[in-house]
């Protein structure tokens, strides 16, 4: 039987509910033939019962001895990989119509990573919306993805196998924007980035306590990341721009803190956001205005204030 050109690794933490649908929708992709390795990260055995339900050879099941997070389970799985190319897809996301084999064509010209079109999906509000991403270099890439925020999910993402091994696969380390932090850290190493405008991942966002996103302590962990970003030895651009867009990104960050209320952590972020050349950017006229008259810790202060009197 000829080597599957793809594997698509599942880290699966209290899964049960959703690993069906994410598993049936891999193998319901036409012109790929998939292998899917999905890592169990808790102990109860009601993920591996579902899947054995299934019954289907081509999925491969490995449970972790404890909870190990889905950065160490998206490690084990790839140091399974024995196809060209790899994809990472979260256990309650999914994939519609010919997205894997889009993206394996647009490797196949020689890229490192591929992007494709993807569904943001809000569960508790029942909305969607479909979303292309665009990244013609890595300064585009760092700019869109950390300030811009236009990022891509795992579920529209797929590596050249090799590429993502040789700069040291997921950082297991990283708690917060590990999507990111990953891709960052590949643009930054010079990957070959390819679109596809084929088929669609599905990213569904839910409420849950488990949600590292919501966790306001791990904010340090956005600066760290940023400051690692700023470290990483680079020639995918000239090291002015490197610094403009994390200073940018910094920006953002104090910004996130201010609308907390979190003014020590965004005093430190305009800093250094400051030093590295930055400037604030927002979206619409009227926090510009705002913020450009007030200062930005003041108009983040008055419209908390506002909205706390209207509630």
């Amino acid at each position: 039987m000829p080597q599957e050109r793809v594997t698509v690794i599942v880290p699966a933490f209290h899964a049960s509910g959703t690993i069906e649908r994410t598993v049936r929708s891999i193998f319901g992709q036409p012109q790929v033939r998939p292998r899917v390795i999905v890592v169990v990260d808790d102990d109860e055995g009601k993920t591996e019962a579902v899947l054995s339900e299934l019954a289907d050879p081509r999925v491969e099941v490995v449970t972790n001895p404890g909870n190990l997070g889905a950065q160490k389970s998206r490690n084990r799985g790839l140091a399974m990989v024995e196809s060209e190319y790899v994809m990472f897809l979260d256990s309650d996301d999914f994939v519609m119509g010919d997205l894997l084999h889009g993206l394996t064509l647009a490797l196949a010209d020689g890229a490192d990573i591929a992007f494709g079109p993807w569904l943001f999906y809000d569960e508790g509000r029942n909305q969607a919306s479909r979303r292309k991403p665009a990244y013609d270099n890595a300064a585009e890439l760092l700019d869109r993805w950390l300030v811009r925020r236009q990022w891509t999910p795992p579920c529209a993402v797929m590596w050249r196998t090799e590429f993502l091994r040789r700069i040291g696969g997921w950082d297991e380390k990283v708690r917060r924007n590990q999507d990111g932090e990953v891709v960052c850290r590949a643009a930054l190493a010079g990957a070959r980035l390819a679109h596809s405008p084929q088929g669609c991942g599905v990213y569904v966002q839910h409420d849950s306590p488990l949600r590292i996103s919501g966790n306001r302590s791990t904010f340090g962990d956005l600066v760290e990341l940023a400051e690692a970003l700023l470290k990483q030895p680079t020639e995918a651009l000239p090291e002015p721009e490197r610094q403009k867009i994390l200073g940018d990104y910094f920006y953002w960050l104090a910004d996130s803190a201010f609308r907390r209320g979190d003014r020590e952590q965004g005093r430190e972020a305009v800093k250094r956001g400051a030093e590295l050349g930055g400037e604030l950017r927002l979206n619409s006229k009227f926090p510009r205005l705002g913020a450009a008259v007030l200062g930005l810790e003041t108009y983040r202060g008055v419209t908390s204030w506002m909205r706390g009197a209207n509630d």
